[in-house]
């Protein structure tokens, strides 16, 4: 059994070609190390190849199951390097012992339908789709299963905002990518009331989406219960402004945000590229201009206030805060959090310039922060902010520990990684050291380094930028 990063890193370096990891790789190679027979594809090897032309056959026949266990084989994870279609009116379920990734498009059409199913038998695997490249688009007559419960389609935001509101516990998927210029400017979050359920994004994007709360918050949910998942969505080109505003919540108050992603831009007072306050934020990724215009305002490119956990998440945006003008009373910037209050961050990076009013505390990585960071970086450019209250890496930091942390001493100008406070556990490095391999302390599980991807410095393998 391997752990989550393991599972990805296994599914991000499959080669399309041949079958080198313990993985059912559907792909436009000859099927290998693959037995069909009874609506059922099972491999007999631990790595195994099946061609999509022989899946589509197949599932012109009937409704097919491709699975990862065979006859005393067990292989790991699904994943489909090629558009799959579905177009039959027959099922198509993926049935995996870990993760299901798709990096092409899957097309279900009428009443076809796709049933996912990951972790049977396994743990810590994962379904996802890799932004920009692979989704899931179904008609409104599709059907969808994800791990047993039944999923209920929209096209649209208003619809799904219906639906969502008159099922506040249920399952939910965007059915397909949604432009929100249509719309026209909301004045309030679209997903305003109390949610508890799951929303499945797909791999889909909203696109356009524009907010002008006024005083009040702006994002797509006001808030994100305990127990809330909102995973694969991507919101892209968002125009949001108030006195609170971030792409996906204004107030996350235990939820999860696995998978997602933000382009755009917020501003307002508290301010945050993906949420304004975070809980569990996982694998996700933010590349907004954020501004925080109000006095002793937040800003951070990925979160404002982060009061849990952040992992294998980044944010490449550019942060600003006007600051306070009084001296009690600081505003707060940082390249992936205005402030980190009371939880932890680990295995992520922030490449977006920091600046700042007079009286900001201003951070690569972190504005203020009060707990524990590890294995990450910050390698943006910090400008402004106050005196001894400025660092390449944070800002201030009051409390909490740091191990394997990292700012980029060329690109920062800055060679104070701290500009108030405890820096032990931080180190600078220079762009050049950051690009000649991973820095001590980052899992290459985990992290990796390509001269053409994320400038040459350290990437995140099962969350690497858009290409």
């Amino acid at each position: 059994m391997i752990g989550k990063h393991a599972a990805l890193t296994a599914l991000a370096l499959l080669a399309a070609s041949a079958p080198v990891h313990a993985d059912v790789v559907i792909s436009t190679a000859a099927t290998q190390n693959m037995s069909c027979s009874g609506g059922v594809c099972a491999p007999t090897a631990t790595a195994a190849v099946l061609n999509v032309t022989d899946l589509e056959n197949l599932l012109a026949s009937g409704s097919l199951e491709v699975t990862t266990t065979g006859s005393g084989i067990q292989a790991n994870n699904i994943s489909a390097a090629v558009r799959l279609d579905v177009s039959t009116g027959n099922t198509l379920a993926l049935d995996a012992y870990q993760s299901i990734t798709f990096n092409r498009p899957v097309v279900v059409k009428g009443t076809s339908g796709l049933s996912l199913i990951t972790n049977d038998g396994g743990s810590g695997g994962l379904l996802s789709f890799m932004p920009g490249k692979g989704h899931a688009a179904l008609d409104l007559s599709s059907n969808l299963s994800i791990n047993g419960a039944i999923y209920q389609l929209e096209d649209s935001l208003p619809a799904l905002a219906a639906a969502m509101n008159a099922n506040r516990g249920g399952a939910f998927a965007l059915a397909s990518s949604y432009d929100a210029s249509q719309d026209g400017t909301y004045d309030s979050p679209p997903l305003t009331f109390e949610f508890t359920g799951t929303l499945e994004g797909l791999g889909n994007t909203i696109s356009n989406l524009t907010i002008d709360g006024g005083q009040g918050g702006a994002g797509l949910f006001s808030e994100i219960q305990s127990g809330v998942l909102v995973e694969n969505l991507g919101l892209t080109n968002i125009a949001m402004t108030g006195g609170s505003a971030g792409a996906f919540t204004v107030y996350n108050s235990g939820g999860t945000l696995a998978h997602d992603w933000a382009t755009g831009s917020v501003s307002g007072g508290v301010v945050g590229g993906l949420a304004v306050t975070g809980a569990t934020i996982e694998d996700c990724f933010s590349s907004v201009s954020v501004v925080g215009v109000a006095d002793g305002g937040v800003a951070g490119g990925l979160v404002g206030y982060e009061a849990g956990a952040i992992d294998s998440s980044y944010s490449t945006g550019t942060v600003s805060a006007v600051g306070a003008r009084g001296r009690t009373h600081l505003g707060e910037a940082g390249g992936l959090v205005g402030q980190l209050d009371s939880g932890t961050i680990s295995n992520s990076y922030a490449t977006g310039a920091v600046s700042g009013g007079q009286y900001v505390i201003a951070g690569g990585f972190a504005g203020r922060t009060f707990d524990n960071i590890s294995s990450s970086y910050s390698s943006g450019a910090v400008s402004g902010g106050q005196r001894r209250r400025t660092g390449g890496f944070a800002g201030v930091v009051l409390s909490g520990t740091f191990a394997d942390a990292y700012w980029d001493t060329t690109t920062s100008g800055t060679k104070s990684g701290v500009g108030s406070g405890n820096a032990t556990g931080i180190t600078g490095l220079t762009t050049s050291q950051l690009q000649s391999g991973l820095p001590t302390g980052f899992d290459p599980a985990i992290w990796a380094e390509d001269a053409n991807i994320n400038n040459g410095l350290p990437y995140l393998i099962a969350n690497p930028p858009p290409k």
